[in-house]
């Protein structure tokens, strides 16, 4: 794929207007994506929307803070959108997969590789604990994934929350970034790895690169 490519994918006639509808919001704003990367494949209806509002509400606040948008990508279940500037990215991402219910999405702060698993998981931390850093007894969660006319509002309240709790991060000050993803990492176990042992026990350890990366991270 190239540095900068818009592919979609349609295989409901339902989705062609909203898809339409998509392509014309990013290519309003592609003017700071130039390197940004849309993927759009068996989308549903909620997602694009939800994708849409994002980028209309959103969007402006995260650019002018120098980050581009670089990646787009919207499925049947789960919308990613990532930002960058230098070595911080932001990412928005929201799930409606039946497992994950009840469905969110979060506004994830995260430095390094923005692809690159399991570091993300360890060097990342959700818009809504540096909230709860901020404000210790302020209600502090993920964001319930809204639906119809309620997306407008939520990404409206999200975007109020970015610039009050989030400035630290957007501006480039990551004191606060550290302390929650110290907090957050020495908090948390390793990742564990089931299997059997040569006689055919069952046995649990910890996979050794998360073990690598909570050490780094904590």
């Amino acid at each position: 794929m190239s540095d900068k490519a818009t592919q979609f994918w349609v295989d409901k006639s339902d989705f062609v207007r909203p898809i339409y509808k998509l392509a014309e919001t990013l290519k309003k704003r592609n003017g700071k994506a130039k390197n940004e990367t849309v993927e759009t494949e068996k989308a549903s209806t909620e997602q694009i929307f939800f994708a849409e509002k994002t980028l209309e509400i959103l969007s402006s606040n995260i650019e002018s803070f120098g980050f581009e948008r670089t990646k787009t990508k919207i499925e049947k279940y789960f919308t990613e959108i990532i930002y960058k500037k230098d070595k911080r990215y932001i990412k928005i991402s929201g799930s409606t997969y039946p497992t994950d219910y009840p469905y969110c999405y979060n506004i994830i702060f995260g430095e390094g590789d923005s692809e690159n698993f399991p570091e993300t998981d360890w060097n990342s931390i959700a818009l809504w604990k540096l909230k709860k850093f901020i404000e210790p007894n302020s209600v502090a969660k993920e964001y319930e994934f809204p639906f119809n006319e309620k997306v407008k509002f939520s990404l409206e309240n999200a975007n109020v929350e970015l610039l009050k709790f989030g400035i630290t991060f957007l501006n480039g000050e990551m004191e606060k970034f550290y302390e929650v993803r110290k907090e957050q990492n020495a908090n948390r176990e390793p990742y564990k790895i089931h299997s059997k042992d040569e006689n055919g026990n069952y046995k649990t350890e910890y996979e050794k690169e998360s073990m690598m990366l909570k050490q780094k991270f904590s």
